[in-house]
């Protein structure tokens, strides 16, 4: 895949799109000009480093397996517990914030305005998806963030202000539909330049409504009447994931120069600090759940002398001593999760189908012929079948009375397959928790904070370069603290 391959000189060259922005005087435009390098770098290399980039901020190893998916409970610490606990570096939240901004935001900005400036539609539409997806997990971790200021260094703004979430999320919806609507219009698009789609404007249009349509779900306890024209609007025009086939992946070589984060993680960063979380072991287990053997390793105690059960979760947030007891007798992730090209998913048809099932039995949901009954079947075997599972199995599964859909449990039982489908997505399954409060998750002994955390504090960069702003954001917002709620949550 060649397109990956442009990562290591697209970092490069966003590296002189970032200087460029910061010194915009005239009278330096002529010194120290390098021939062998571009002043303007080309929308396709810009469009490739973004696409890459910027979603493994929001899914990578870091964000993830030291972050969300602890938050979660997808996955538990037992070396070191000190994020399991909340405890987190706030030079790894600064590092976090300048990568999304410097990095991958500049560079779809550059090569949106590269696109419309020739008229192709096809391009302007993914660098608009891929802005919003960016922009909706940075707001979602965050809160209130700058947006409309956000990286207009070359016009004098170096100090942007906050926009509210609520503003935020108003601007991605239409920005999406506006995708929707042109994804397919005149242009070549990126082509193989494109890591997710390879150029296909169609599946753009379908990622596009859908993570509309994920966006009109998390405000839908805020703003209803909204949520339904949007949700509605998205499955008149047809424009969502219609198979796993359409899910926006991106799908690693493994050639040892562009391998799968969490492989990066595990062999070549040698980390093996992680256990599949007791709270999802344990569900998995009560709904004798055939994903268990995809998501978990049998234990080192049960593979090597076949004592104690074969799958065991580890409790989150133990103090370093008490997990450090418990490696061997409880489950690793599953070997799936260790291979060397794994695919990263930014969002997949499983998704879509809950979303839609939950909007239907909410009543949010008119347009369309599914009910939230064949929708949530279809968000589980779509899930199952990603990983393989047999159809006897998926069937099987989906004839006990514990899974059989209920509509008078029904949000309780959609909200937790989500949960179970969004393994390895943590950063969206955190979302969807916060909203929904399903599972119910109790924190671990030695967890900083009584309940999971609602976000992550503002960099300290920002209270030394942007005070006056940064002051007003936690005026209007809250106490920069992770107990301050999402303006989205109940």
């Amino acid at each position: 895949m060649t397109h990956i391959r442009r990562k290591a000189a697209a970092v490069a060259v966003g590296a002189l799109l970032i200087g460029a922005a910061a010194c915009n005087s005239d009278k330096l435009a002529g010194l120290n000009k390098n021939p062998n390098y571009p002043s303007t770098v080309d929308k396709n290399l810009l469009f490739n480093q973004a696409a890459t980039a910027g979603p493994l901020l929001v899914f990578g190893d870091n964000m993830q397996l030291r972050f969300t998916e602890l938050f979660i409970q997808h996955v538990a610490e037992y070396q070191y517990p000190d994020e399991d606990a909340f405890n987190i570096r706030p030079s790894t939240i600064d590092s976090y914030w300048q990568s999304f901004y410097s990095g991958p935001l500049e560079d779809l900005k550059q090569a949106y305005i590269q696109s419309a400036a020739i008229g192709d539609s096809a391009r302007v539409a993914a660098t608009l998806t891929m802005r919003a997806y960016l922009y909706q997990n940075m707001t979602d971790i965050w809160g209130d963030i700058p947006f409309s200021e956000a990286n207009r260094g070359n016009e004098g703004i170096i100090k942007p202000k906050y926009d509210k979430q609520a503003m935020i999320y108003d601007s991605l919806l239409v920005e999406l539909a506006r995708a929707e609507r042109i994804a397919t219009g005149p242009g070549a698009g990126f082509g193989g330049s494109d890591p997710i789609y390879d150029g296909d404007a169609e599946k753009w249009r379908r990622f596009a409504g859908s993570l509309r349509a994920r966006l009109a779900m998390r405000i839908s306890n805020v703003n209803p009447t909204r949520a339904a024209t949007e949700l509605n609007a998205v499955v008149t025009d047809s424009a969502f994931f219609h198979s796993n086939a359409d899910d926006a992946i991106i799908r690693w070589p493994g050639d040892g120069q562009n391998d799968a984060p969490y492989f990066t993680n595990f062999f070549t960063n040698g980390r093996d600090d992680h256990r599949v979380s007791l709270t999802l072991v344990d569900t998995l287990l009560r709904l004798n759940d055939p994903r268990l053997a995809v998501f978990a390793q049998p234990t080192q105690a049960y593979q090597t002398s076949g004592t104690g059960p074969m799958y065991a979760g580890l409790q989150n947030a133990l103090t370093a001593d008490s997990a450090a007891e418990l490696g061997l007798y409880t489950s690793r992730p599953g070997l799936y999760f260790y291979a060397r090209n794994m695919p990263s998913i930014l969002m997949d048809y499983a998704e879509v189908q809950f979303i839609f099932a939950e909007a239907a039995q909410r009543g949010l949901l008119t347009a369309g012929t599914g009910t939230a009954a064949t929708y949530y079947y279809n968000g589980i075997t779509a899930s199952m079948e990603y990983y393989g599972i047999s159809s006897a199995a998926i069937a099987s599964y989906l004839a006990q009375p514990s899974v059989v859909y209920n509509a008078a449990n029904g949000l309780q039982q959609i909200g937790l397959q989500k949960w179970i489908a969004l393994y390895a997505q943590g950063t969206e399954a955190w979302a969807n928790q916060r909203r929904t409060g399903i599972p119910s998750l109790e924190v671990g002994p030695e967890a900083a904070i009584p309940t999971i955390p609602n976000r992550l504090e503002y960099p300290q960069s920002e209270q030394s370069l942007n005070l006056s702003n940064y002051t007003a954001a936690v005026a209007s917002q809250g106490p920069n603290d992770k107990t301050t709620k999402m303006w989205w949550q109940p």
